[in-house]
């Protein structure tokens, strides 16, 4: 049994918390969205009742894991808060791309946490929320952030997530489906954003046009990828392996997007600011904008795309995605 502390207002860490502690963990989530006590929930399609634990609650003598999820949330708050809850053996950081690495490298040393126990998963490893987890994730790339992880530090990472597929740590941040699958369907669905139009996000917001953008997207992250000697995925790769519990069926993204049962709800945003398109792009594309100048790569869709999301939420993300590009940069140098 692990004792897991999750700290997190996100709706995908109601779901995880749920379904971890129907598997003998012992749970705590701090965050809003559930209080500890017994809860009934659907899991799969079946009726389920998981508890939840305070962190006074937790076994003082078991293994301990602390979790942040850093898709819309503060990577470096999230981990602060965390800390000072739990001394935990091994410390995993749910999405966030380029950014939120850089965030968590810098705020681990502050703190004097080693990365070399820091995890990053690339995305949500449970789809759904605290009523309902509509999906559980599979061969979900993840890294450690720092050489030297210590065997017994893996053993946990891998007892407590089976899902995961361990991959070089830098590979990781730049292998965010999140951000593949919403930033182009914001932007080409900019007049629904406006209007507030009932649109759901999968289906009829995520037609062939759509996926012709994310192909031209993926085109420039594996060029990039590669100009720092990491062998990435390619976007359909990623999609089959971080699916489930059946998977995507279909061979375009088009196909797979609008079949997967677990997005069928979602609707458009009627927002820029969303996370689906201002987090990612501050998270993933302008911080790799930026890399790729520092590396003299050509990467023009991903340029046109940060310019227009640029022009779309009103900000500019220049001088803040640089910043996070030089301490990706140092932290793949130094791996």
């Amino acid at each position: 049994m692990t004792n897991i502390v999750i700290r997190s207002d996100e709706a995908n860490a109601a779901a995880t918390a749920l379904l971890l502690a129907t598997r003998n963990h012992k749970v705590s989530l701090s965050g809003t969205a559930l209080d500890p006590g017994h809860h009934t929930f659907r899991c799969l399609g079946e009726q389920r009742t998981a508890t939840l634990h305070s962190l006074a609650e937790l076994n003082p003598t078991g293994p301990k894991v602390a979790m942040v999820f850093a898709e819309g949330e503060s990577a470096a708050a999230g981990i602060r808060n965390v800390l000072l809850d739990a001394a935990p053996e091994l410390l995993v950081m749910i999405g966030g791309g380029i950014t939120a690495v850089v965030e968590a490298t810098q705020t681990a040393a502050k703190l004097g946490f080693d990365a070399a126990k820091l995890l990053h998963i690339g995305g949500f490893l449970v789809g759904g929320n605290a009523e309902a987890v509509t999906a559980e994730k599979s061969s979900v790339v993840a890294g450690f952030l720092a050489a030297g992880t210590p065997p017994h530090v893996v053993y946990l990472a891998l007892s407590t997530f089976p899902q995961l597929s361990l991959v070089p740590g830098p590979s990781v941040a730049l292998s965010s489906v999140g951000a593949l699958v919403h930033v182009p369907p914001m932007i080409l669905n900019a007049m629904s954003v406006e209007r507030g139009d009932d649109v759901r996000f999968y289906r009829e917001g995520f037609g062939d046009s759509v996926g012709r953008l994310l192909t031209a997207l993926d085109e420039d992250r594996i060029r990039l990828g590669g100009a720092l000697g990491l062998k990435l995925a390619t976007a359909l790769e990623l999609m089959d392996r971080t699916q489930g519990p059946l998977g995507m069926t279909g061979t375009t993204s088009r196909e797979k997007v609008n079949a997967f049962p677990s997005y069928e709800p979602i609707r458009l945003p009627a927002t820029f600011r969303h996370r689906f398109l201002a987090h990612e792009l501050q998270s993933t594309f302008a911080p790799m904008l930026e890399l790729a100048k520092l590396l003299n790569i050509d990467v023009p869709t991903i340029q046109s795309v940060v310019r227009i999301g640029e022009i779309l939420i009103d900000d500019s993300l220049e001088a803040a995605a640089r910043i996070a590009a030089e301490g990706f940069l140092t932290l793949v140098r130094g791996n």
